[in-house]
């Protein structure tokens, strides 16, 4: 129904041109830009997909297509990029102003993990992957000392999405519309098996969505109601893997079933109201929605058959249903109810419900039962903001919020309690304060501070161990928690061609020490930006940034053991930016040249020791670090009003440092395999075009 759909709503372009022609006395505008041109692209890694993560930066014809019309209220735009690439996209808007609009598109973008991954299996790109049985060889199975007989294939997922939708009003205060979409995945991505094992998982997903409003939209009091529909299909919804060494023993090859995403459901109903022009200057707005998501899975669906059935066979059920609803409703009021002053009060509630099915084992262990979260949440604030005098203005607000999960476990459940949740926070309640201050009173300098204070109180009484769930700790989400943050900015022109700004951020998270969780965490982030504009127009911008993470939090080596030794985590993160950008126009007659250049770096580190002793155990320095460097050039000359040709150069230089790629090796030990995905991160591009331009 929904391709259906889509193909009438392709030809509504063509519907509309014997309409727009008929109006003779009435006359067409038009104007557009064409641009063609050729690439060419040297990257001095043959591995590293990072360069192409989600663009497409090939040798080969570039292009790209603006047009507009106007003829009396008739409007139409079409923008093209890159046809023909992986990372192309069209759009198409049109209509008749005050009566309907329609809008058309197509989108692509890849997403490549890596190139020139390896693997040993066979049947790459379905989903059963075999280990090559070479008794003959020596040693018997020679995929586990080399990998010269691996497959050699890309890991990358086609991502397109491609729809409609159209409005129509036919100039009164109600309008419908109506929309449709697809979106598609298609490739292979990595996929862990098992620990130590990683295969290549083939994608084929397809989701179709399809979407309905009806409102009213008046001067003073605005409502609709709309309908949201997505269904999601998963072509290979188990994957079929030999175990290489299931018993250390790489000739007792074993087949085994990895079970991915299922097949689901969902949708949404919403309705919104607005009404303005209230007393006290005052304005309202509601909404409410309510929304499921939904699957149901077999055991037969997934590939569980005689042969794989007896760990099925001590299970409550073979057939699984996920069920999940959430109900929406907000409110919020804005008003001014006397001269200078302005306040905001709103309320917002959300009921998750997840009715999925409980699934535990003959025996009684292994139910999923606090894996199965439901909760209430329910916000309620006030804002109040005042002007004084010198162009200042100050506001301050209050914010509260409390999530219950208080829903009772099945009968099932050894020693039933009162909550789902294993680590026992029956409800958690946010205490939020901010207060601001901004003033602009010189006109060249405007600065503000904002002040932020958080205290979260959890009813979680302590620690007990779950030999179901084990586990002994509570989530830093749920733990008792104080957050303090301060904001400053400045903004400075103190020349009519001069202007920089200044934005300084600090947040300080403290949660209640714990044996296994989160401490505290610190954030610092400092941006400063410059723009100078000099000699005939000419630009120079810059900025710098900075920004510090720091989480330190408690691990031990046995959660059963109330006197297990007790470790500390240190985790930091230090991020730096900085770029200048050169705007040069007209240097010579009709010529424009622009050049910018952007550095960044990432240096983490993490750092172990004991609790008790302050021994340092391990400090690990390479921890997610890597720079990028960027540099873009571009001449850009005018033959006249219609011709110009752009000449461009672009570099790029990535290095990536991280201590679990250290060493890489695709076999370890002849018991672990891998396909060398992201280890090989490092490149050097350099890249450069020729594009015509013609503008009409």
């Amino acid at each position: 129904m929904i391709k259906k759909v889509c193909t009438a709503l392709s030809l509504l372009p063509f519907a509309a041109l014997p309409v727009s022609a008929g109006a003779e006395e009435e006359a067409f505008v038009y104007r557009g830009v064409i641009e063609a041109g050729v690439q060419g692209v040297d990257v001095d890694s043959n591995n590293s997909a990072k360069f192409q993560e989600y663009r497409d930066l090939d040798d080969g014809f570039i292009g790209s297509l603006q047009f507009d019309a106007l003829k009396g209220s008739y409007f139409f735009q079409l923008d093209a990029a890159n046809p023909g690439l992986d990372d192309q996209s069209l759009d198409v808007h049109g209509g008749r102003y005050g009566k309907f609009k329609y809008n058309l598109y197509f989108d692509e973008m890849p997403h490549n993990y890596s190139f020139n991954a390896r693997s040993f299996y066979r049947g790459l790109g379905t989903n059963h992957l075999v280990v090559p049985a070479d008794p003959t060889a020596n040693p018997p199975n020679s995929f586990e000392t080399s990998t010269d007989t691996w497959s050699v294939f890309d890991y990358s997922v086609q991502h397109k999405k491609y729809g409609g939708e159209v409005e129509v009003s036919l100039a009164t205060p109600y309008y419908i519309t109506f929309g449709v979409e697809r979106r598609e995945q298609d490739g292979m991505r990595p996929y862990s098996v098992r620990e130590n094992i990683e295969a290549p998982q083939p994608i084929s997903y397809t989701t179709d969505n399809l979407n309905l409003k009806a409102g009213y939209l008046g001067k003073t009091f605005s409502a609709s109601i709309s309908g949201y529909i997505s269904s999601f299909d998963n072509d290979y919804k188990y994957l079929l893997w030999d175990d290489p060494s299931p018993t250390g023993n790489s000739m007792a090859n074993v087949t085994q079933n990895a079970v991915t995403d299922p097949d689901n459901n969902f949708s949404k109903l919403a309705a919104d109201f607005s009404w303005r022009g209230l007393p006290l200057k005052s304005a309202l707005a509601m909404s409410a929605s309510y929304a499921n998501l939904s699957n149901s899975v077999s055991a037969n669906e997934i590939n569980v058959n005689s042969a794989t059935m007896a760990e099925f066979d001590r299970l409550n059920r073979t057939n699984f249903d996920g069920d999940i609803d959430y109900t929406n409703f907000s409110a919020v009021l804005v008003s001014e109810p006397v001269e200078k002053l302005d306040t905001r009060l709103y309320y917002r509630y959300l009921e998750r419900e997840n009715n999925s099915s409980r699934i535990f084992y003959s025996t009684g262990e292994g139910d999923n039962a606090r894996e199965l979260l439901s909760y209430d949440k329910n916000t309620a604030g006030a804002e109040l903001g005042y002007r004084l005098p010198y162009r200042t203005k100050a506001n301050v607000g209050y914010e509260y919020e409390n999530i219950d999960r208080s829903t009772p476990l099945p009968a099932f459940v050894e020693a039933p309690e009162t909550y789902y949740r294993y680590d026992k926070p029956e409800s958690t309640t946010n205490d939020t304060f901010f207060a601001k201050l901004k003033n602009n009173w010189l006109g060249w300098l405007s600065a503000s501070i904002k002040y932020k204070h958080l205290k979260r109180d959890s009813d979680f009484s302590g620690l007990v161990y779950d030999p179901y769930q084990n586990v002994g700790v509570i989530r830093f989400d749920a733990a008792n928690k104080t957050m303090d943050e301060v904001k400053l900015g400045f903004e400075f022109s103190p020349f009519d061609r001069l202007d920089f700004g200044v934005d300084c951020t600090y947040q300080m998270n403290d949660y209640d020490n714990s044996r296994e969780s989160r401490t505290d965490d610190e954030r610092k982030n400092i941006y400063f930006d410059v723009a100078w504009r000099f000699f005939k127009k000419a630009t120079l911008s810059g900025f710098v940034g900075f920004e510090h993470t720091e989480t330190d939090a408690n691990r031990i080596t046995n959660l059963e053991d109330d006197l297990a030794p007790v470790y500390a985590q240190y985790v930091d993160d230090d991020y730096w930016t900085y770029g200048l950008a050169l705007t040069l126009p007209d240097i010579v007659d009709k010529l424009t040249f622009k050049i910018s250049w952007q550095y960044q770096k990432s240096d983490g580190s993490v750092e172990y020791n004991n609790s008790l002793t302050g021994t340092d155990l391990v400090n690990i320095e390479d921890s997610d670090d890597y720079t990028k460097q960027t540099l873009e050039a571009r001449a850009i000359y005018a033959f006249d009003a219609n011709w110009s040709v752009t000449v461009g150069y672009l570099y790029e230089k990535f290095k990536f440092s991280d201590i679990a790629y250290a060493n890489y090796q695709y076999i370890l030990d002849n018991s672990d395999y891998y396909s060398g995905v992201y280890y090989d991160q490092n490149y050097t591009a350099n890249l450069g075009y020729v594009i015509l331009s013609y503008k009409f």
